[in-house]
């Protein structure tokens, strides 16, 4: 984790509610997935890229965007805000980047086979709908993302302005880059 990362742990979360951008507490809305094809995930909310561009392709007004990198332990979980409060003094903060700088890295296997994006929309009406879309390698995915949404643009698709990817290219950038969708 760098010095930016330990940015997630003293700015806590993020949501919206009903149209705002609202704080909320790093590790709010615990959640445990029935993932498409059996497995579980744990999951909690973090401030994240997806938040916005979620809020912005769905125009739902309450968005929130939980992941399974966040803390979903109880104990941990309850830490956060200490831990947030003490890596906001510059002087702890340096400390703890340098520790980190020096732990060893252990490679681990994969978790699972597959990365998942899930959504679950509900219109004013009550009506809902949960949809899926797997993925190889989450970070591998994200490049792939990235790199087709830079071959569209240096092709000219796109129109001027500023996009999320998908909402400069829509569903299609998904599974260009390797994505499937499975809808519930």
């Amino acid at each position: 984790m760098t010095g930016a990362g330990f940015d997630v742990l003293t700015t806590g979360g993020r949501r919206f509610s009903d149209g705002r951008l609202v704080r909320t507490r790093l590790g709010a809305d615990p959640r445990e997935l029935a993932l498409p094809g059996g497995q579980t995930v744990k999951t909690s909310g973090l401030p994240s890229g997806e938040l916005l561009a979620a809020r912005r392709a769905s125009g739902a007004p309450s968005v929130t965007v939980t992941s399974a990198l966040a803390p979903t332990a109880p104990a941990v979980r309850a830490v956060l805000p200490l831990l947030g409060m003490l890596l906001s003094v510059p002087a702890v903060r340096r400390l703890a980047v340098r520790g980190m700088a020096r732990m060893p890295l252990k490679a681990v296997p994969r978790p699972r086979r597959h990365s998942w994006g899930h959504a679950v929309v509900t219109w004013p009406d009550g009506a809902g709908r949960e949809g899926w879309v797997r993925a190889g390698d989450g970070m591998d995915y994200t490049a792939d993302i990235a790199a087709e949404t830079a071959v569209r643009l240096a092709r000219g698709a796109g129109e001027p302005g500023a996009y999320t990817p998908a909402a400069a290219f829509g569903p299609d950038l998904a599974t260009a880059a390797g994505g499937v969708f499975i809808l519930g």
